[in-house]
């Protein structure tokens, strides 16, 4: 069987962003046992979440997981991801689409926005 994982942002005009975007790309499918790994966006960059799945699919995977890159289940999770993945079930009959969880919460973001605070406050204290 062979799995991908679409790793799904809000998407951005900033090309920071998109940087940075395309980083968790490649530390996921470094470090993941998914066969394939693709990103996806829902707005205002590419690819879509529809071109993303229509190229993955040349590869013929048997199961594709939508992994959002969101901190919450907000609309994009609760209703605009589940509806293009219903929409491209029917167009994709022969691969099975699951949608994880968003991050939410998770412990080591407490972590990382402490780390964060930290050097903020140390590069203000030693300017």
């Amino acid at each position: 069987m062979k799995k991908a994982m679409l790793v799904v942002g809000h998407g951005s005009r900033s090309d920071e962003a998109g940087k940075v975007f395309d980083e968790i790309i490649r530390l996921v499918k470094e470090k993941s046992g998914y066969d394939l790994v693709a990103g996806a966006h829902m707005e205002l960059s590419e690819p879509t979440i529809e071109r993303a799945v229509e190229i993955l699919a040349t590869e013929n995977p048997s199961v594709i997981i939508i992994a959002p890159y969101f901190l919450y289940e907000g609309m994009h999770i609760k209703k605009d991801i589940p509806d293009i993945i219903s929409a491209l079930s029917k167009k994709y009959e022969k691969i099975t689409f699951r949608i994880a969880k968003p991050i939410g919460f998770e412990p080591v973001l407490a972590d990382i926005m402490i780390r964060r605070a930290d050097s903020a406050f140390r590069e203000m204290t030693n300017e």
